[in-house]
This record gives structure tokens, C-alpha cells and sequence, in this order.
């Protein structure tokens, strides 16, 4: 079995298993086990859980990025990509309620083994990074020159990044349409005119 094989089973066992249990009281044993490993083979791929768990919250969030991604190909127009994208980055976090409640640092699934302000952290700038070569692609095309892609993928970012931890709200993040129509006014306008 290559390396890579068995952080795939180590990291999908983990995924469950924390799910499950939570960070406090989910050992490393248990993901061993459901990993149909020696524990001594989790070690040695992380040394300790909070690499392990780290891991696997940073592995979720790559997939956030491919959905939102998958979603954005689909759609010609910079106008639809902003709003689907939006849309399915809504969904896709959603779908994941143990990525949003250790960000969140909730009770039992907290514990030592996970910060959430520093995962937060690493979250949004790759949220951010993300959406500034989003909009410097266009960039290079000619359009949307008169605006700063940091700071528009900053703002979009933050915006994101507090609807996950705090969801309640005016926004729509519930009712597709809606999310959209917000995305497509609010959003949209911060890429400014498509030409200076």
C-alpha cells in the first residue's frame, strides 16, 4: 500500500470517527481501527491527533473549493458565477456541519486537539486566495480593471467565512433563488464596471 493510500483511509476513518465522537473523545486508536490500520501507522503519518484533525478540516475545505469550482464551469457568464458560486459554497459548507462547529469551536467537539481561530484563519485565506485569482483571471482578459482583487476577494471573503459561523441572518443562505438574487446584488457590484 502506498503512503498516499493510506492517508486517504486514515484521513475518510478520521473524518467519521471525529464526526462521530468529536475531537475530545475520539482516539487515535478508534481511527486506526476504522482505518483498518496499526495505530503505529497513524502515528507515523501524524504525529499527533491535532495534525490528524487539522488534516482532515483542511482536506474538507479543498473540497468546498472543487464543488464551488464545479459549480462556477458550468456558468458563461461572470454574473452567474458569482451568484452560483456563492450559492454552491453556501451548500457545500452546509453539507458539512463538522467543518463549520470545530471552526465554530463548539463544546465537546472543541478540545485541545483544535483551534478555531487559527483554522478560521487558514479557511479564509484560502477563501480569499481563491477568489482573488478568480477575479485577476478576468483581469487578464481586460476586465474589471478598476478594482483591487485583494480586497474584493477580502470583503467576499469575510462575508463567506461569518456566514458559516454565525448563518442566522438577513442573508438568504436557505432558498437558492434568494441566495442568488442576493449574490447577484450585492456581490456582483464590487467588481465594479467590466472596463475602465
Amino acid at each position: 500500500m502506498s503512503i498516499d493510500t493510506s492517508i486517504e483511509r486514515i484521513l475518510d476513518a478520521a473524518l467519521v470517527e471525529l464526526a462521530e465522537g468529536g475531537t475530545r473523545r475520539t482516539t487515535m486508536n478508534q481511527i486506526a481501527d476504522a482505518a483498518g490500520l496499526g495505530v503505529a501507522t497513524v502515528y507515523r503519518r501524524f504525529p499527533r491527533k491535532a495534525h490528524l484533525v487539522e488534516a482532515v478540516l483542511i482536506r474538507e475545505a479543498e473540497r468546498v473549493i472543487g464543488e464551488v469550482d464545479a459549480a462556477i464551469e458550468r456558468e458563461e457568464t461572470v454574473e452567474a458565477q458569482v451568484a452560483v458560486g456563492f450559492t454552491a459554497f453556501a451548500h457545500a459548507i452546509a453539507d458539512r456541519p463538522f467543518l463549520v462547529r470545530l471552526m465554530r469551536g463548539d463544546g465537546d467537539l472543541d478540545g485541545e486537539a483544535v483551534h478555531p481561530g487559527e483554522l478560521a484563519d487558514q479557511i479564509m485565506a484560502a477563501v480569499r486566495d481563491y477568489l482573488a485569482l478568480f477575479i485577476r483571471r478576468h483581469q487578464s482578459e481586460g476586465r474589471y480593471l478598476g478594482v483591487d482583487a485583494e480586497i474584493v476577494a477580502e470583503i467576499q471573503g469575510r462575508l463567506a467565512l461569518s456566514l458559516v459561523l454565525a448563518p442566522d441572518g438577513r442573508i438568504p443562505m436557505h432558498d437558492d433563488a434568494a441566495t442568488r438574487a442576493f449574490a447577484t446584488q450585492y456581490l456582483l457590484p464590487l467588481l465594479g464596471s467590466e472596463r475602465t
